[in-house]
């Protein structure tokens, strides 16, 4: 079984292979310009580490918050995988694989006008629903580009279940409010 791990939500792409309950290969590559790059990342990893996507059994994808572009490219390309591959895609938010080093967090992430946050418990759980704030509070751990553990991540996602595919939606770091009037 060889699991896909994609991260496109900020600055870095990351792109790992988790094969036998280690991590195989990651590849990391810091762009601003994910549209170009991503796909090329994708290739060479699967390349260098002779897999093909008839190998993969999963594909774990960070679905944000993060850059608008940057998170659409890599839930697109998890869907695109998991669709025609017909294989289990689970997503995770960055902020809910970071929570995965607490015990009970309320952890954050800033952008230019506030903090886009979520609370999570000692199971590592979403605790009511993500927030944004304009001003920091000392309860909210503030994180970066923090790397995430890839094999945490995998391991707390094993034994999820994986979600349909066409539910699968990007979390974005602020709500676009729409007038309807």
């Amino acid at each position: 079984m060889i699991t896909l791990y994609i991260d496109t939500h900020m600055e870095y792409l990351v792109m790992g292979l988790i094969k036998d309950n280690k991590l195989l290969a990651k590849k990391v590559l810091k762009s601003n310009k994910h549209s170009r790059h991503t796909t090329n990342l994708l290739n060479e990893l699967m390349l260098e580490n002779n897999v093909s996507f008839d190998d993969l059994e999963e594909v774990i994808v960070i679905n944000g918050p993060g850059s608008f572009t940057g998170v659409r490219i890599g839930v697109v390309i998890a869907k695109i995988i998991g669709y025609t591959k017909n294989i289990k895609v689970k997503p995770i938010s960055y902020l809910q694989a970071l929570a995965l080093d607490y015990d009970e967090v309320t952890i954050g992430i800033k952008d230019k006008n506030g903090i886009f946050g979520a609370k999570f418990n000692k199971e590592h759980e979403l605790i009511d629903d993500y927030f944004y704030v304009n001003k920091y509070n000392d309860d909210i751990i503030i994180k970066g580009d923090d790397e995430v553990n890839i094999l945490k991540v995998y391991e707390f996602l094993k034994n999820k279940p994986d979600l349909n595919i066409h539910l699968l939606k990007p979390l974005y770091v602020k709500n676009i409010e729409v007038n309807h009037d």
